[in-house]
């Protein structure tokens, strides 16, 4: 079952192209940073607009959460909050063994963990009141 009516199919669909694009972006820039490719200037351009690109998917996403349905909103608004605690847990956690000597790890890697967290919450949301309206 899609747990999406065809309005919310429409936003999530439009907040996804956004974050693909945002997230596309973001490698090129980082690839291109890191080995010096790119010069000062286009590398300050690309990062604005890596940046604006996250700015106009997070709005979206907005519309997206303000025009759900309550079931829809409820199981977005419990995995952003699971994948908040996870990203503090994880980065506060680690940190604390950076300090016993592991590895230094960057911000992306805490990252990394909120958005699969993020997905794994909202996955089982779905399964769950899936499952729910079948029985």
């Amino acid at each position: 079952m899609n747990p999406l009516t065809p309005r919310d199919g429409r936003n999530f669909s439009i907040f996804s192209r956004w974050m693909l694009a945002a997230i596309l972006t973001f490698a090129v820039a980082t690839i291109l940073i890191d080995s010096d490719s790119i010069p000062g200037a286009a590398g300050w351009a690309l990062t604005v607009a890596t940046v604006v690109l996250m700015i106009v998917a997070m709005r979206s996403y907005v519309v997206f959460l303000r025009q759900a349905d309550e079931l829809l909103r409820k199981v977005h608004l419990e995995a952003l909050a699971l994948a908040f605690g996870a990203g503090i847990i994880s980065m506060m956690g680690y940190r604390l063994c950076e300090r016993l000597g592991a590895p230094k790890l960057d911000v992306n890697d805490a990252s990394l963990v909120m958005l699969i967290c993020w997905m794994l919450v909202q996955w089982h949301g779905w399964r769950r009141y899936s499952v729910e309206e079948e029985s």
